[in-house]
């Protein structure tokens, strides 16, 4: 399976990174969550409405809309958390010389069977955003809180243009919740998102992490802030 990616990149400070990537990643899962399923007679329809919420921005001038459900707003927020709390640390750490910064993915899959581990996860989408961390001096505030405000706007502006494009993709859902759960996570309630996993790698898990995957390796290397 071929997979799309898409990237961002943002020169931040600490207190921003949760709240920007959390606007890019709920404006992409807006997108990639689908009401509750239902299947009857072979055919799939939604039996609910996708509930939203508006989320005020305490750090750039931007209100965005993410879906109205406490699961899945959760499952962002830690993941993101995680991510912005080992940039924190990286950049009190004596082992790295030069700037700090990381990539973290949104990425959607598809469960596919796999051995005696058991199911594997294809990547069929990804959005990457890369992070670098900088520090403000006082007088630079305003304008650097306009010109990031802009910017995520037009990275947001960006997203809907794709999912308002023909060249938008998803896996097609099967015909009964068997068939389907392999693209769909069915635990979440009252919401039907395509699966997906949030990873993340920065300056010293890059340095530190035998584990660590080739192709976040590679994801990390591209990173150009």
């Amino acid at each position: 399976m071929n997979c799309r990616e898409y990237s961002f990149s943002f020169a931040l400070q600490y207190p921003e990174v949760p709240e920007i990537v959390s606007a890019l990643f709920h404006t992409i899962l807006l997108h990639r969550t689908l009401p509750t399923l239902d299947f009857k007679g072979g055919a799939v329809s939604y039996n609910s409405y996708l509930g939203i919420r508006d989320v005020d921005c305490k750090h750039v001038d931007l209100t965005y809309v993410c879906v109205n459900s406490s699961q899945l707003i959760e499952k962002v927020s830690s993941a993101v958390s995680v991510f912005a709390e080992t940039l924190r640390r990286d950049s009190y750490s004596t082992n790295i010389n030069g700037e700090v910064r990381g990539a973290i993915n949104l990425e959607f899959v598809v469960n596919r069977k796999g051995g005696w581990l058991g199911p594997e996860a294809s990547v069929w989408e990804r959005w990457i955003v890369n992070v670098c961390l900088k520090t403000i001096n006082a007088n630079e505030k305003e304008a650097y809180r306009c010109q990031l405000s802009s910017q995520l706007r037009d990275e947001l502006c960006t997203i809907l243009e794709y999912f308002n494009s023909p060249s938008a993709y998803a896996p097609s859902l099967g015909s009964s919740q068997a068939e389907t759960e392999h693209i769909i996570d069915f635990s979440m309630s009252g919401i039907s998102p395509y699966r997906f996993n949030i990873t993340h790698l920065t300056t010293t898990s890059g340095q530190n992490r035998s584990g660590v995957s080739v192709t976040m390796r590679r994801i990390f290397k591209d990173v150009r802030l």
